[in-house]
């Protein structure tokens, strides 16, 4: 089975202008745990998931302020991973998922000349998945 068949084709995205308030709104208020980062053309720039929210405000790194660059107006751009990971629609549902599990991704944007055409997540697999 390939990603094609099971993805999601109804994606939310932000642009890296938004803020990280506006992003966890998007996240919580969806139900989904994480935000592909596009341009205005829908170009893949990178990826905010729930865990690097939560890294920057609970597990600061280095400064201990920094927990509180998450209000106000920092954008997502200083948050979201680059590269983001990415899956082409013709990929094999199996190699996407020992990648999704080995990166600890819940969700993946799926890409068709670099632009965010889907997006793929644990539940989709589960979905598509044999059953027990």
């Amino acid at each position: 089975m390939r990603v094609r068949d099971v993805m999601t084709t109804s994606v939310v995205a932000v642009t890296p202008a938004a803020t990280v308030s506006e992003a966890i709104a998007v996240l919580t208020g969806k139900g989904i745990t994480s935000l592909p980062v596009v341009d205005d053309t829908g170009a893949l720039l990178g990826l905010l998931a729930e865990e690097d929210l939560l890294r920057a405000r609970y597990l600061p790194d280095s400064d201990p302020d920094s927990g509180a660059m998450l209000g106000g107006h920092t954008k997502v751009s200083t948050l979201m991973r680059r590269p983001a990971p990415g899956a082409h629609p013709d990929s094999d549902l199996t190699d996407l998922t020992v990648k999704m599990l080995e990166h600890r991704l819940r969700s993946v944007p799926v890409l068709q000349h670099g632009r965010v055409i889907g997006v793929i997540t644990w539940q989709d697999l589960l979905r598509a998945g044999p059953s027990a």
